[in-house]
């Protein structure tokens, strides 16, 4: 927060009147079980957005992205999306929608920094949108409720900036804490906190995130046309349906090839399915802190992204084949936190030491110095400053 604080008195001459931050968040396991509305396993992670704003006396809000060095500004008076504007319209979306449900303005000026910044568009947006929310919300004393939050961060990632938005990472934003996940029904959308147990405090095993430092675009345009990919088999799914939900689609049906859907549909629905029924079943592994099959089953879904959705790499697979060599290891995985090739890597703590000097090798491969850290999560969205709000 220090550092926000710093960078918006550099850049406006005064010290921000309300500061918010946002926690990022990391799908652990279904991070697609969107598209059939099934279960997933959704924490925080370590990288996290600050927004800190305050007033100008004309009808100008200007921005600035610290981590970015980058400035945008725009008018009270034209809010409109703009191309050129990226990371700015996902503050301007906020604005636009309030400003379209009655509030009144005055001029702003709004600072944004934090690690988050470097993830992907979904991620910075839905982040941005929330920070933004919460910051306007303390500032102009609007007393939102946790809906309207909602709505209104979702509106602006979606209909203002038409980037892909999920409830379930909004509501884990407002609603984690550390050493804790949620168990998402997505057909529900409703969820169950859940204790996550591999942590430092765990004597025998512990989960870590590995950074494979990739570039940041290395994945997203892959994974983007995958989703779209996605949405297309699950749409001719739902037409060969009668009835019922659609995560409750027979799995040997696909594998049988009883449904008429090409190669590709059919990989996609087998394994998205799957990946959503093993998020179920992992909820209870949570709850019974049972590491062994745990890691047996994010073993499961790694071989399925690689093999039958097709969305991993070199330097993911080598790194999760490593794993997978390592005495002491029980399962490693792909996860999404807003970063290109990000694994979760659950292993005993006597076994740690050897992985993470394997990293070096990897390093000697593929040129990147790859990052690690014991996954623990962190605490919610909130205004942190002034500290009594």
């Amino acid at each position: 927060m220090d550092n926000v604080i710093k960078q918006h008195s550099k850049e406006y001459g005064e010290t921000p009147l309300v500061i918010a931050q946002v926690p990022g968040t990391c799908t652990l396991l279904g991070s697609y079980a969107d598209a059939c509305k099934g279960w997933s396993l959704v924490g925080s992670d370590s990288s996290a957005l600050y927004v800190a704003v305050s007033y100008r006396d004309d009808q100008l809000v200007r921005l600035t992205n610290a981590t970015l060095n980058d400035r945008k500004r725009f008018s009270l008076g034209n809010i409109k999306f703009r191309k050129e504007d990226r990371w700015g319209n996902y503050i301007k979306g906020v604005v636009a929608i309030l400003a379209n449900e009655g509030v009144s303005f005055t001029g702003l000026n709004i600072t944004v920094e934090g690690s988050l910044l470097y993830g992907d568009n979904q991620m910075v947006s839905t982040a941005c949108s929330l920070g933004t929310c919460l910051a306007l919300d303390a500032l102009l004393g609007l007393n939102m409720s946790l809906t309207s939050q909602i709505r209104i961060s979702y509106q602006a990632c979606t209909s203002f900036n038409n980037e892909l938005c999920k409830i379930s990472d909004l509501l884990t934003m407002l609603n984690t804490q550390k050493g804790k996940v949620l168990f998402f029904d997505l057909q529900h959308v409703t969820y169950k906190e859940l204790g996550f147990p591999f942590t430092d405090a765990n004597e025998e095993h512990v989960a870590i995130v590995v950074d494979s430092k990739i570039s940041p675009n290395a994945m997203r345009e892959e994974i983007a046309s995958k989703r779209r990919a996605i949405e297309r088999a699950f749409a001719k799914l739902k037409e060969l349906k009668s009835g019922g939900f659609l995560r409750d689609f027979p799995e040997n049906e696909l594998t049988a090839r009883v449904v008429p859907l090409d190669e590709e549909a059919r990989h996609i629905c087998e394994y998205v399915l799957m990946e959503s029924h093993l998020a179920n079943d992992a909820a209870s592994l949570l709850n019974a802190k049972d590491a062994l099959l745990y890691g047996k089953l994010m073993n499961r879904v790694q071989a399925g992204l690689r093999d039958l959705l097709e969305v991993t790499c070199p330097e993911v697979d080598w790194l999760t084949k490593r794993a997978s060599e390592l005495n002491g290891c029980l399962g490693s995985v792909q996860i999404s936190n807003g970063f290109s090739g990000n694994i979760m890597v659950l292993l005993s703590k006597q076994a740690l030491p050897s992985y993470i000097s394997r990293l070096e090798d990897y390093e000697h491969i593929f040129g990147f110095h790859p990052r690690w850290y014991t996954y623990e999560g962190s605490d919610a969205a909130r205004v942190v400053f002034p500290e009594h709000r």
